[in-house]
């Protein structure tokens, strides 16, 4: 999973310096590209904004409700935490410094710390989400067809998570062993790129393993487990005995979170998709895309893959009960009536 300052897949059997020169003498589609996105300016900035203020503030809220909620102190709370906590990163990492590269003639002028670091954070929160979407599924499995099973402690949950970061960070290693902070004085510019030099094939290989690990084989997984829940539900039986009610409504309420984890997986697949077959095409052969569209593209996938972080605020909020509840106080307007001596004074508190 590259990054997105990646904006064409360039020759690698030359040095750095060679391949810019190299693209730059043939440089009149790509100039064209270039014009294009600026035309799109107007309308790429507020979509790229919208994506970052609702993907902060929105998983802020979901990371504050499980926070301050007792009730919602438990293992998969503790995932879906370590979820919006990743999708915020992502947001505050990936969208602006991907925009500004864009669209700065200079290129990358953020310096060299930030290179490596935005470019190590980029593709780790997205392996960060990827993996614990399913740990969530993992945990719901257990937790739904084999009822009886002790679940996870919350201790474990937190050993689960490191190793989750750790995981991740280990497999941006090899990019982030492979990208350069290059500086042009005379030409006034600067990039911040992953280049594979000679070795093509390694990158390639690196490439597609961390599309299966992190994409085919964790969707897959998922997809299985929920399969799993699905005929498990289905086939439940409710005894009839005086407390069929309450059994009843503990069943619809795993449906419901049931659902609720099925729809964001769902939302992470399906936003991911279109930058993954993206880059797949490019790989293939990068002539299948055309040079003048080729940015244009790419930047359009990758706010595609951005918006994925702003769904799960809203389906928290559409589906799940407490945390709707719990939303609904915080923005609630209460009237408080205090008595005095001649009238009655009245304040509303938030």
């Amino acid at each position: 999973m590259e990054p997105i300052g990646n904006w064409d897949r360039l020759p690698t059997n030359d040095s750095i310096n060679e391949i810019i020169l190299k693209n730059s003498s043939n440089s009149s589609s790509q100039f064209t590209g270039v014009q294009l996105i600026q035309s799109f300016k107007p309308l790429i900035i507020p979509c790229y904004t919208l994506v970052v203020l609702i993907g902060i503030f929105g998983n802020y809220l979901l990371l504050y409700v499980i926070c301050r909620t007792k009730k919602m102190h438990n293992v998969t709370n503790f995932f879906i935490g370590n979820l919006a906590f990743s999708d915020m990163l992502m947001c505050a990492t990936c969208v602006p410094f991907t925009l500004a590269y864009a669209f700065n003639p200079q290129g990358w002028i953020f310096g060299k710390f930030l290179c490596y670091f935005v470019f190590l954070m980029q593709p780790m929160t997205v392996y960060v989400s990827v993996f614990t979407l399913t740990a969530i599924a993992v945990d719901r499995y257990y937790a739904t067809v084999h009822p009886l099973k002790k679940r996870i402690s919350v201790t474990t949950c937190v050993y689960v998570v490191g190793g989750i970061w750790l995981l991740s960070c280990a497999l941006v290693a090899p990019a982030i062993a492979h990208t350069y902070h290059v500086e042009f004085q005379k030409e006034g510019f600067a990039i911040c790129e992953e280049f594979w030099m000679e070795e093509e094939k390694e990158r390639l290989a690196y490439a597609y393993s961390t599309l299966i690990i992190t994409y085919i084989l964790p969707l897959s997984a998922v997809s299985l487990s929920y399969i799993c829940i699905t005929v498990k539900l289905k086939n439940r039986v409710v005894p009839g005995h005086p407390t069929q009610s309450q059994t009843e409504f503990d069943r619809v309420r795993k449906r419901k979170i049931f659902r609720l984890i099925v729809l964001v997986v769902a939302a992470f697949g399906i936003c991911w998709l279109p930058i993954h077959v993206f880059n797949i095409i490019r790989d293939i052969d990068i002539n299948l895309i055309n040079k003048h569209y080729f940015l244009l593209i790419q930047l359009l996938c990758h706010w595609f893959a951005m918006s994925s972080s702003c769904c799960n605020p809203f389906l928290y909020a559409w589906l799940h009960d407490r945390f709707r509840s719990e939303l609904k106080k915080m923005f609630t307007f209460k009237q408080k009536i205090i008595p005095t001596n001649n009238c009655v004074a009245v304040s509303v508190m938030l």
